[in-house]
């Protein structure tokens, strides 16, 4: 976490020290595509390596998957009610909120999309959300039970989060925040995508 945050207060100094010229802007944009395929190749890989979780959640049936559905759909509920309350539009709102906390590709996919100023702020929100749910992630599954602990991490579910989430569960939501994880991480790139430019 400390990287990340450094290495974006580096990026901003050095985006205003004027250092490099406008054509490194191109050069900058070619990585930015490149970094996209490498992050959902990731997606892939995590998904053939942990094939054997979706074995042990058989025998939930498709209910598995009301889980992570239902946390999208509060993550944008959630997302409109702060569009009623800030002068953010809805659109934007629901953009953001679609990274459902990854903030890597959220932010460089609206940035690329052409708003940087909305994927830096999509990049501090999903990273907020993650910082939340690695603070408040054993009280809410002590509280509220281990499927809203799951669904609190979003997409964080099947890496940053899972730690966590085997620790107070004593491994049983391990399946259970891959499966929850993967699909989000999936609904990204869709979602932030058809908010930003069809809504």
């Amino acid at each position: 976490m400390i990287g990340i945050v450094l290495s974006l207060g580096a990026g901003i100094l050095f985006g205003l020290s004027g250092l490099f010229p406008s054509a490194f802007g191109g050069f900058l944009e070619r990585w930015i595509d490149i970094s996209l395929y490498v992050l959902v190749f990731g997606v892939g890989m995590e998904l053939a390596w942990e094939s054997k979780a979706f074995e042990e959640i058989r025998s939930m049936g498709f209910r598995v998957f009301f889980l992570p559905l239902a946390a999208m759909a509060g993550s944008l509920l959630g997302a409109t009610f702060v569009a009623l309350c800030s002068p953010m539009t809805l659109k934007e709102c629901l953009a953001v909120a679609s990274g459902f906390g990854w903030y890597s590709l959220s932010g460089v996919l609206l940035a690329r999309l052409g708003n940087p100023s909305l994927g830096l702020f999509a990049f501090a929100t999903n990273v907020f959300r993650e910082i939340l749910t690695l603070v408040n992630l054993e009280w809410v599954y002590r509280v509220f039970g281990g499927w809203a602990a799951v669904a609190l991490g979003g997409a964080t579910s099947m890496d940053t989060t899972l730690g966590v989430l085997s620790r107070v569960s004593g491994g049983k939501l391990v399946p259970l925040g891959v499966v929850s994880g993967v699909l989000h991480s999936l609904c990204v790139p869709f979602w932030v995508t058809l908010f930003f430019r069809f809504l």
